[in-house]
Formats: C-alpha cells, sequence, structure tokens
C-alpha cells in the first residue's frame, strides 16, 4: 500500500528536477517517467558535450526523493 501511495505522490512531479537517493548513489535530474516499478530521470552529465543520460531506478531502491522547484 505504501509503494502505491509513493508513485502516486510521485507522478505529481514530472518534469520537475529531481534528487534521488539509493542505498548506494546520489542522483539529480529531471523526473522524465514514473511507473508502479521504476521512476526515470534524466541526468545531464557534465563535461564538454553536456550528454543525457537516463537513469532507471527501481521505486523499491529509493531510499528518498527531494524534489526541486514543485510546481
Amino acid at each position: 500500500m505504501l509503494s502505491s501511495i509513493f508513485y502516486r505522490q510521485l507522478r505529481h512531479y514530472i518534469g520537475n528536477t529531481v534528487t534521488v537517493a539509493t542505498g548506494s548513489d546520489l542522483f539529480e535530474g529531471v523526473l522524465h517517467a514514473v511507473t508502479d516499478e521504476i521512476i526515470r530521470i534524466t541526468e545531464s552529465a557534465p563535461g564538454y558535450e553536456n550528454n543525457l543520460d537516463i537513469i532507471t531506478i527501481p521505486l523499491d531502491k529509493i531510499k528518498y526523493v527531494r524534489v526541486d522547484n514543485a510546481q
């Protein structure tokens, strides 16, 4: 039940910049998609060409999510 609440809440923030922490990693980017099992964020890789990486994170691995610029 708690995961369904988390999933529904995250869907409200699609298009916003988020910081997502897992047990071992920290990701920052724009929340691109949310399903009942995963989220996808578009992360900007620093560097000369400024590549965009799409990161897929399982919901059950997320420790916390911070939303920046919530609309």
